[in-house]
């Protein structure tokens, strides 16, 4: 799928996530702008993932080919987390009856990151728990170990058509 509509699919199914949050919860701005944040905006974990191969010399072309990827074999991604999800679902869970804003504010971002994750899964057709920080973690990060053979030898080969 090409890029731009995959970040398309997940703005207008952050917009209509927080749309409905926001109705059900009262609150239509704070639930917009909270689910456009954590569903769309997630991604910029793949930018940080770009610098901590690269560093500060930023390069769109390489970024857009996820060369950070193919070089450093490696991927973190330390926003595409479940565990996001439960820790900020548990929270909010935690903290209703007293905080009941910040909890409307929890739920939102997380379920946010809930239908961006989902959304990956479908479209990047990975393994729902290659979206587990603690998962990666255990798989030392490593794209050959994370990856199917299929995907990991694309990669390879676009290594290679790369120069890389």
């Amino acid at each position: 799928m090409p890029l731009l509509l995959h970040i398309f699919i997940h703005f207008i199914l952050a917009i209509g996530l927080g749309y409905g949050l926001g109705r059900y919860f009262k609150k239509p701005w704070l639930c917009l702008i909270l689910a456009l944040l954590a569903g769309w905006l997630i991604d910029l974990d793949h930018v940080l993932e770009y610098f901590l191969v690269f560093g500060p010399h930023f390069n769109l072309i390489y970024f857009l080919q996820g060369r950070e990827f193919l070089l450093s074999d490696k991927i973190h991604i330390l926003f595409h987390a479940w565990e996001w999800v439960l820790l900020l679902g548990s929270v909010a869970c935690l903290i209703w009856k007293k905080k009941r804003t910040i909890a409307i504010v929890l739920i939102t971002i997380a379920a946010g990151i809930f239908i961006h994750l989902w959304t990956d899964v479908f479209i990047n057709q990975y393994a729902p728990q290659n979206y587990s920080i603690i998962y990666r973690a255990t798989q030392g990060f490593s794209a050959p170990k994370l990856l199917s053979p299929v995907e990991y030898q694309r990669n390879l080969e676009l290594k290679a058509e790369l120069g890389i």
